[in-house]
């Protein structure tokens, strides 16, 4: 991929045009609504300012995504500590207006996928990028999304076919 120089209207321009199917991918990857858009608005705020100052994005939405989940990994890393504590988390949110109603059981599915595989699921199948593009972002090696994405797909499966199960 060709790096190119994005400037702060390159940024405007995906806030407008994307901004909510990037909330809601980091919604699938953090199952918190409200902590999605809280990282989404943070990575857009630092792309526009690198962008002021002559960066040059690989990829602006692979960057703000990737900076999205960062920021979303930081805030569970804390609250845990939190807990650990008894400072008290910030709590859980209901992410279930991420997604239609008849997709609830697919989201249920998703937010049981350990961390990585959740983030590869999200990056691959919702926004559709592909494995070396998805590497790069997380700073994997290829084998590694593959890897993620094999087992996401059988555990999805299995809870999927269980759920089915549980509901005739």
């Amino acid at each position: 991929m060709a790096t190119v120089t994005a400037g702060p209207r390159a940024v405007e321009d995906l806030a407008r045009e994307r901004y909510r199917r990037m909330v809601r991918a980091v919604a699938l990857s953090c199952g918190s609504l409200p902590s999605a858009e809280d990282a989404v608005q943070e990575a857009l705020a630092r792309a526009w300012e690198r962008a002021e100052r002559g960066y040059d994005f690989e990829h602006l939405e692979g960057w703000v995504i990737t900076v999205a989940l960062n920021h979303t990994r930081r805030s569970w890393r804390r609250d845990r500590r939190a807990e650990r504590f008894e400072l008290g988390p910030s709590g859980p949110d209901d992410a279930a207006d991420v997604v239609d109603a008849g997709l609830l059981d697919l989201r249920d599915a998703v937010a049981q996928l350990p961390r990585r595989q959740r983030e590869v699921v999200v990056l691959h199948y919702y926004l559709g990028y592909g494995v070396a593009g998805i590497a790069g972002m997380l700073e994997v090696a290829e084998g590694s999304v593959k890897n993620a994405l094999f087992k996401a797909r059988g555990s999805l499966a299995q809870t999927l076919r269980v759920h089915e199960e549980v509901a005739e």
